[in-house]
């Protein structure tokens, strides 16, 4: 793998397309992204050799983006997911009460009910059961 050709890039461009790249790059600049990733990538090289964290990745040491934690579900939303999901045997909060399942979901197959699931977050338009 050589190095980039800038000019063969920028002959293949039209000036439509290098007026955009123009005008994303004078307020992203290009090399503190690079940079960072460096500075991150680097940084991890020498840590993994210390440290056998597989847990560890460069982006925990970027300067520019932070990782945001993964919050847990609530037991609503993880009850209002489930909901949609045919077939199967449903526990209550407390774990001894069985909750059957609901008479819309229980002719539809695995397939439909993760259709109407998915498709329940998407604004607008006709939902048929």
């Amino acid at each position: 793998m050589g190095r980039s050709d800038w000019r063969a890039m920028l002959a293949g461009m039209s000036s439509t397309e290098y007026a955009d790249w123009h005008r994303f790059y004078s307020t992203h600049y290009f090399y503190d992204v690079l940079l960072d990733m460096h500075f991150s990538g680097l940084t991890y090289t020498v840590l993994s050799l210390f440290f056998s964290d597989p847990d560890m990745h460069p982006l925990d040491f970027s300067l520019l983006n932070r990782r945001e934690a993964e919050e847990e579900p609530e037991d609503d939303v993880l009850m209002q997911k489930a909901a949609g999901l045919a077939g199967g045997v449903r526990f209550g909060p407390d774990g001894n009460e069985v909750i059957p399942a609901s008479p819309d979901v229980a002719d539809m197959t695995e397939d439909d009910a993760m259709l109407m699931t998915v498709s329940e977050g998407i604004a607008g338009g006709v939902r048929y059961p």
